[in-house]
């Protein structure tokens, strides 16, 4: 530890521990059994108040009715307290209430309770270790979880306090790993040795820069899949670059992202502001992307210590901190004139250090070496990979739906869940993935397991009736079932297997089994619901539809000049263009008086669009529909191709899609 610690010794490193999320909880047990509550416990965290959480507890206190505060929690967009009563301006059913009694009185307070603590809760892994007993120095106590211990103090007290803390870090993509190892061995009868890839395989990198890494761990997400396009990563450096990029810290910085793109894959020239910044910010092309770049900055141009540097830092990531950014921002001044910088400069140096996330260095290169490690086994072994993606859920940030689209780009197709063939989670069947039963809305993962033992004792089932009688499932969960599609492979009609299933008594609760009824001449000839009620029963009770998309069944009704996603790429710049789909992903990256970024998906592909700031404040409720038609132009920049959109209309569709990945 000492190697780490900085030449005044006053901080101490931001050390994370990444294990797989199996391992995590076994091993803060460990560490408390092993230390005990005195000398190591979970940092505290406190919870603030946001704006949803405002209307709720504000409203009742103020006595209005739960139901209706809760609706408006779930309606209004904006993340600004401030904006509350234009928010309910807009909602027909609230715009009638914003000067009524409560609700004025609501809108007048909510503003002043933004940001105010909420609760105390624990850290999500970080664990202090101390030579000295804890509870002599601060209050702590049992965890809501046997075993656990926190103290009082948040993640920014400790550091002030310069505790030793260690974040004990759960990564899904270690597990998503392990489990695609373990089915590649089970399946080739070897397992790949992933410390032996070739860090520079021209058909990894290829898949990634054509912007085809959904579900790849920090590779995935739209802006990393344009990065990828743009910036055309051939090595290890450059992913780590890549992944350091799309960070808020570094996007803050104006146009930062284009301007390191240009210089580091362009060669375009730059200048620094002045010749003290160049040891911070050379490895960066000019650009802050890591967090140690902002310490070496403040104490090259200012003259200050590693620990002073680095306290000028955490300030600005803390709530209500402007009094103590405008502190710093003195003292930063007082240094960078005696080191002769004239105000100006000095000013425009300081105006580059932000509070929003960034990477360290160090961890961005060992992310770098993971995301390589998830991306070679999607190009080499997809079908393993996207197994292991869909069981280790949730850990990305797609609705299944969407990495079920992406699979059957790369020849992996998705089955049903069947009672009789599927496992708990997903398993590779034939070349394709077999559904897992805990998949199923009301079966989850004790249902599916009675359902599995039950199978593994008496053999198969013969009918839905059968299973019922067998196993004594709720009518939801076998309801659910059959809407999966869990009983085609003995049932295809599904109309019929509802039928069987409640001709069926459920086992007696001192597990006597039921007298099985005669089916002879008990089924009447019922028609099979059509395909588009097994489309929307499945997405309601699985979130995905293995067949196909929704999308097929909205294009009959749309436009003819309605082009599907895969027909954009095709197209010029400033070309005129209408598209429809499901929109997968909305983000505001800067904020909600920022450009908008929406995802919409369709059968064929997916499209990125823009909003300005004009377009989205006229279309933002349309935009919240479950499926959008959107016209604009085709705009091509940097080996990219986007949608920047005119016009937004909803388009009804009758079916409830699953959640997506929105304002993040």
């Amino acid at each position: 530890l000492e190697r780490f610690i900085s030449e005044d010794m006053s901080t101490l490193p931001d050390i994370d521990l990444d294990f797989p999320r199996g391992l995590r909880d076994e091993l803060i047990e460990r560490v408390h059994r092993h230390f005990g509550p005195e000398y190591a416990v979970l940092t505290g965290a406190i919870a603030t108040y946001k704006i949803k959480g405002i209307v709720q507890d504000l409203g009742k206190a103020l006595g209005i009715p739960k139901e209706e505060t809760k609706l408006l929690s779930k309606q209004i967009q904006s993340h600004k307290a401030v904006d509350l009563r234009e928010e309910m301006m807009e909602l027909p059913a609230f715009r009638d209430r914003v000067d009524a009694s409560g609700w004025r009185d609501l809108i007048e307070l909510a503003p002043q309770l933004a940001g105010a603590p909420k609760l105390l809760s624990q850290h999500v892994g970080g664990m202090i270790l101390s030579s000295s007993p804890i509870p002599e120095m601060v209050p702590i106590r049992a965890g809501a979880t046997d075993g656990r211990f926190i103290m009082d103090w948040n993640k920014d007290s400790v550091a002030d306090a310069g505790f030793a803390k260690i974040d004990i870090l759960s990564l899904p993509v270690l597990d998503q790993i392990e489990e695609a190892l373990d089915l590649v061995e089970e399946r080739k009868g070897r397992r790949p040795d992933l410390s032996r890839l070739d860090p520079e395989d021209p058909n990894v990198y290829d898949m990634i820069n054509e912007g085809r890494s959904k579900g790849v761990f920090l590779l995935q997400s739209p802006a990393q899949l344009k990065m990828a396009q743009r910036l055309k990563s051939r090595n290890l450096l450059d992913l780590a670059y890549q992944v350091a990029l799309i960070r808020p810290g570094v996007g803050v910085q104006g146009s930062a992202v284009s301007q390191f793109v240009d210089r580091y894959r362009h060669g375009v020239e730059w200048e620094y502001d002045h010749p003290l910044e160049q040891r911070a910010l050379a490895r960066g092309y000019g650009i802050i992307v890591w967090q140690e770049q902002v310490v070496q900055l403040i104490k090259d141009v200012s003259g200050m210590t590693a620990a002073e540097a680095d306290e000028v830092r955490r300030a600005f990531s803390r709530p209500n901190s402007e009094h103590l950014v405008e502190m710093h921002r003195q003292r930063f001044l007082e240094g960078t004139t005696a080191n002769g910088l004239d105000e100006e400069t000095a000013l425009k140096i300081f105006g580059k250090i932000n509070g929003h996330y960034m990477f360290p260095e160090s961890h961005s290169h060992a992310f770098a070496i993971t995301a390589y490690q998830a991306a070679w086994l999607k190009r080499r072994y997809p079908l393993e990979f996207f197994v292991a993606l869909m069981n280790n859920q949730p850990m990305g940030f797609y609705p299944l739906e969407t990495l079920k689209q992406d699979a059957r780009r790369f020849g992996v197709q998705f089955l049903n869940p069947c009672v009789n063939r599927s496992q708990l989670s997903c398993a590779p069947e034939g070349g394709s993935v077999r559904l897992g039963l805990r998949f199923i809305k009301d079966v989850g993962s004790e249902s599916a397991g009675l359902i599995l033992e039950e199978r593994e004792r008496h053999g198969s089932y013969t009918s839905a009736g059968d299973l019922v009688r067998r196993t004594g499932l709720k009518s939801k969960a076998v309801l659910s079932l059959v809407m999966a599609g869990a009983f085609d492979g003995i049932v295809p009609n599904r109309r019929e297997a509802l039928w069987e299933a409640g001709l069926h008594s459920r086992p007696a609760r001192n597990g006597q089994m039921a007298l099985s009824l005669s089916m002879e001449d008990g089924v009447p000839d019922l028609e099979d619901f059509t395909d588009r009620d097994k489309m929307a029963g499945e997405y309601r009770v699985m979130g995905i539809y293995p067949r196909g998309h929704l999308m097929e069944f909205v294009r009959p009704y749309l436009s003819s000049n309605v082009l599907p996603a895969s027909d954009v790429d095709a197209l010029d710049d400033g070309d005129e263009v209408t598209v429809a789909g499901w929109p997968v992903a909305r983000q505001h990256p800067k904020g909600w008086d920022g450009t908008v970024f929406v995802t919409i998906e369709d059968e064929t592909g997916d499209v990125q669009i823009i909003l300005w700031t004009r377009v989205f404040e006229r279309c933002r409720r349309e935009l919240g529909s479950q499926v959008i038609e959107v016209s604009g132009v085709v705009s091509r920049w940097d080996d990219t191709t986007n949608v920047i959109v005119s016009d937004v209309r909803a388009v009804r569709s009758g079916v409830h899609m699953p959640r997506s990945h929105d304002w993040h």
